[in-house]
């Protein structure tokens, strides 16, 4: 995978700012989490995708792994250098703490000692996270895996720091409620050890019906329901890529040392209301797909 030619820390022109999600998107949001089974979840996507069509003609073999495991690694996905550049690009934009708003922006050098997360406030904006996000690749394996056109619905980038006190929020394991059927794209901009935060997922989980309940869950019960041999560690270098239905259990585990830095894209097969909140004054990238954009001013 190469980035587009533009500069790596080229920002594109921001349209607006979106406060809220729309009421349709919203409510349909609120039926969707309640429906719990893995299977409903599925039956119910499928007609949605029949509804809407757009599906690929052409068979991945990519998806044996993906529906299978829910997880699928794309080692090697940007070359160390590319992924050093728009990493020290992202180490200089503003920075928040998505559980502490009332903090402001800070460089991620000034971070509060009891930080865990420090949210990159422009990297929607970033051409170079763009070109990631219309990736024909990756557009094509979330055009397959739910049957229709996707949305390319956010793109959010993120430190996690090493801090003292008890994991925080998505630093337990969980299930993510973000839309009826999605994806993620997660790509490492630093080097991940089993120290530095790796990734978490029990493989199988996103069509498993065990541990339903929406809330964090303990590594003790996640272990007795799924089994230890079950959970990947997803540890690798700087460019090394994965993309995965976060449906299924996992997290992101909360750093012993040093930092990591994570760039994240999310489609789905209908808007969420997680979809980016800045929209750039920019055409749609025209691709094989067709995606839609929840990104861009349509």
């Amino acid at each position: 995978m190469t980035i587009a030619q533009a500069h790596t820390g080229e920002l594109l022109p921001l349209k607006r700012a979106i406060a809220r999600p729309s009421i349709p998107v919203y409510l349909f949001h609120r039926f969707q989490e309640r429906i719990r089974s893995p299977g409903m979840r599925k039956r119910l996507s499928s007609a949605i995708a029949l509804f809407r069509g757009g599906r690929t003609t052409t068979a991945m073999s990519d998806m044996t792994t993906l529906d299978r495991d829910g997880t699928m690694m794309l080692p090697g996905y940007l070359s160390p250098d590319r992924a050093a550049e728009l990493r020290a690009v992202l180490a200089a934009m503003p920075c928040r703490d998505p559980w502490k708003a009332d903090r402001g922006t800070f460089v991620l050098a000034d971070a509060p000692v009891d930080t865990h997360v420090a949210d990159i406030v422009e990297a929607p904006l970033l051409k170079a996270a763009h070109d990631i996000a219309f990736d024909e690749r990756l557009l094509a394996l979330a055009a397959e895996y739910f049957g229709s056109t996707p949305y390319v619905d956010s793109i959010q980038a993120w430190w996690s720091l090493a801090s003292s006190g008890q994991p925080e929020e998505a630093e337990n394991f969980h299930r993510d409620n973000d839309g009826i059927r999605f994806l993620k794209f997660f790509l490492y901009l630093t080097d991940v050890d089993d120290t530095q935060g790796p990734h978490k997922f029990v493989l199988g989980s996103h069509v498993e019906p065990r541990l339903l309940d929406r809330r964090r869950l303990t590594d003790a019960e996640v272990e007795e329901a799924f089994g230890a041999g079950r959970i990947k560690t997803v540890t690798g270098r700087a460019g090394d890529a994965f993309i995965e239905d976060t449906f299924g259990v996992h997290k992101g585990q909360q750093p012993a040392s040093g930092t990591r830095l994570l760039l994240q894209v999310r489609y789905s097969i209908t808007p969420t209301i997680f979809r980016s909140r800045l929209i750039v004054d920019a055409p749609v990238p025209d691709r094989e797909t067709r995606p839609i954009s929840l990104i861009h001013d349509a």
